[in-house]
C-alpha cells in the first residue's frame, strides 16, 4: 500500500473517531483538573484508546495520571510517540487548550493503529499529566518511559500554524525577604520593611527590561505582601520565572534579575533567600520532522508560516526531553489573533467548532507525519541527522 493510500486510511479512521475525540475534549474543558490531579482525563483518554484496540497502562511509575498505549506490528520499523497534556490553570481553566491537545494526540494514535500492520514499528499514545509547572514529562524521562521512541510530536492551539516552533528555556526563583515588624503608626523606625525589600526588587527588574536581550521574558507575582497594612510587614514572598532561547543568555539574565533581588535587601536591611530551579531547556525542534509536518498540513488546506524569534514562545516540560528524542511541538491556528494564551478568553477559545477544527486537522497531520517516517528511511535518517547535529551543550538535566 503506498504512504498516500496509507494517509487515507489514517485520516479515514480520525473521522470515524471524531465524535468520541471531539467529546472527550468537551468533557476535558468542561470538568477541569489540575496538574497530577487528571483522573478523570486519564480514565476518559484511556478508555478511547483501548476501545480504538490498544493495550493501556494507566499509572506510570510515580505518576498515578499518567499512561501509555502502544500497539506494535509484527514487522519492524520506528516507534513514533505522540503526547497529551491534559491539566488545566487554577482560575483561568484550558486556557492553553490542553483539551485539544490531548484529543489530537489520541486521534493520531488512532490514526496511525489504522495502518501500523503495513507501515511496521509501533505506535505509542503516552499521557504525560502536570506540564502546568509540574514537569510530568521531566519525572516520566526519569523513571524510563521515553525509552525506546524514536520520534514524538505534540501540539499546541495558538494564533498561527508554525510547523517549525520554539519554546523557550526557562527557571524559576522563590524569593522571601525577612524584616522586622513594628507598629506602622506609633514606631515605624523601629521595623525593617520587607515589602519595600519586595517592591524595589521587582522595580529594578523592570527598569532592567530594556537592557535584557529581546528574546528575554521575565514575569512574577508577589505571593505575600504583609499580613496587615498597620503593621511592617516582616515576612514577604515572590516567584519570578526567567526564560530565554538558550542557556547562556538565560544564565546571563539570572544574573542580572538576582542582583536587582540583592539590591532590595541592602537597600532596606532586609534579609533576602532565593532558591534558583535549575534552568530548564528550550524545544530543541527537529527541523526535517517539521518540514514533514508542514507539508501534511498544507496538504489539509491550513497555511503556514514561519516562527517568530522574538514572540509567540512558551516554556514547558517538552523542551527538556526533546534533547533525549527528536521532537515537534508545532503551533495549530485555532484562535483570533488577540486571544491570548493563559486568558479566560483562551479557555472560551478551546470549545466550538475552530478548537474542533484544530483537533482533527492537528490529528490528520501527525498521524500522517508519522507514515513519512515509517515508510521513508530517507526521512528518518534526516531526522536522526538533524536531531545529532544539533546536540550543542546544554549543561543541565531534566528537573523535576
Amino acid at each position: 500500500m503506498s504512504a498516500d493510500a496509507l494517509k487515507q486510511k489514517a485520516s479515514a479512521a480520525i473521522d470515524a473517531a471524531s465524535p468520541r475525540l471531539l467529546e472527550l475534549s468537551s468533557r476535558m474543558h468542561g470538568e477541569v483538573e489540575l496538574a497530577f490531579e487528571e483522573h478523570k482525563a486519564q480514565a476518559w483518554q484511556c478508555a478511547l484508546l483501548r476501545d480504538a484496540g490498544f493495550p493501556v497502562e494507566a499509572g506510570l511509575g510515580s505518576l498515578k495520571t499518567a499512561f501509555r498505549a502502544r500497539l506494535a506490528s509484527q514487522r519492524s520499523g520506528p516507534c513514533i510517540a505522540f503526547l497529551c497534556e491534559y491539566d488545566g490553570l487554577p482560575v483561568y481553566g484550558q486556557s492553553c487548550g490542553h483539551n485539544v491537545v490531548a484529543a489530537a494526540g489520541v486521534g493520531a494514535a488512532i490514526g496511525l493503529g489504522a495502518v501500523i500492520e503495513q507501515t511496521g514499528g509501533a505506535v505509542v499514545c503516552l499521557g504525560t499529566p502536570g506540564e502546568e509547572g509540574g514537569g510530568g514529562k521531566n519525572i516520566l524521562h526519569r523513571e524510563g518511559f521515553f525509552a525506546g521512541i524514536d520520534a514524538m510530536m505534540l501540539i499546541y492551539p495558538g494564533m498561527d500554524n508554525i510547523a517549525h516552533s520554539r519554546a523557550l528555556g526557562a527557571t524559576r526563583a522563590q524569593v522571601a525577604y525577612f524584616g522586622k515588624a513594628a507598629h506602622a503608626a506609633a514606631r515605624p523606625e523601629l521595623g525593617i520593611n520587607a515589602l519595600d525589600a519586595m517592591l524595589l526588587a521587582f522595580n529594578g527588574i523592570a527598569a532592567l527590561r530594556q537592557q535584557l536581550p529581546s528574546e528575554v521574558r521575565v514575569h512574577g507575582i508577589i505571593t505575600k505582601g504583609g499580613t496587615l497594612p498597620q503593621v511592617i510587614p516582616d515576612h514577604t514572598t515572590a516567584v519570578i520565572t526567567v526564560r530565554a532561547n538558550d542557556h547562556a543568555t538565560l544564565q546571563r539574565a539570572i544574573t542580572r534579575i538576582d542582583a536587582c533581588l540583592q539590591a532590595g535587601a541592602e537597600m532596606t536591611g532586609a534579609r533576602l533567600e532565593r532558591t534558583w530551579r535549575e534552568p530548564g531547556r528550550g524545544l530543541l525542534s527537529n527541523i526535517a520532522m517539521a518540514q514533514a509536518f508542514e507539508r501534511n498540513l498544507q496538504a489539509l488546506g491550513r497555511k503556514t508560516r514561519p516562527r517568530d524569534e522574538l514572540s509567540g514562545a512558551w516554556s514547558g516540560d517538552t523542551g527538556n526531553i526533546s534533547w533525549f528524542v527528536p521532537t515537534i511541538q508545532p503551533q495549530i491556528a485555532m484562535t483570533a489573533r488577540d486571544v491570548p494564551p493563559h486568558s479566560h478568553e483562551f479557555h472560551a477559545a478551546s470549545a466550538g467548532p475552530a478548537a474542533e477544527a484544530c483537533i482533527l486537522d492537528s490529528a490528520k497531520a501527525m498521524a500522517k507525519t508519522a507514515i513519512d517516517l515509517m515508510t521513508d528511511d530517507a526521512l528518518m535518517t534526516a531526522v536522526r541527522a538533524d536531531y545529532a547535529a544539533r546536540q550543542f551543550d546544554w549543561p543541565v538535566s531534566p528537573g523535576p
